[in-house]
């Protein structure tokens, strides 16, 4: 891939966590902040090379929504961190899948108008052609 998909990752993961930072501050709040937060550190972790994004970012979003499904159906009272990881989760599957589609390659989630905007946001911030 020509793009610096390590850079392209990082910007978008900073940017996630920081608007959660800026956005989340009552007790719901810091129940999804942390849940974004959460979902970042394993976004990190699941998008070590462009080789390994797909499958590591699709299971990943499969086990957010799960875990969401669940706390929201039995109730749990974190259930705000558990929907929090699973928007953020399919937030930065959208964004990657933009840029996935971009080099012809399989996406994970159909691609939102959104999540290009973003995209060509932060490609325009790290160069990529």
């Amino acid at each position: 891939m020509p793009m610096l998909i390590g850079e392209f990752l990082n910007y978008l993961l900073d940017d996630v966590l920081e608007e959660a930072r800026e956005a989340h501050l009552s007790r719901p709040d810091i129940l999804r902040f942390n849940g974004t937060e959460r979902a970042v550190t394993e976004c990190r972790a699941a998008m070590t090379t462009a080789e390994v994004i797909h499958p590591r970012l699709s299971h990943l979003l499969a086990n957010a929504r799960m875990n969401a499904d669940q706390a929201v159906a039995i109730d749990l009272p974190d259930a705000w961190f558990w929907m929090a990881r699973a928007e953020t989760v399919e937030w930065v599957a959208k964004v990657v899948s933009v840029v996935l589609l971009n080099q012809r390659l399989p996406t994970i989630v159909p691609p939102t108008r959104p999540a290009a905007v973003v995209a060509a946001r932060l490609a325009g911030a790290v160069g990529v052609e």
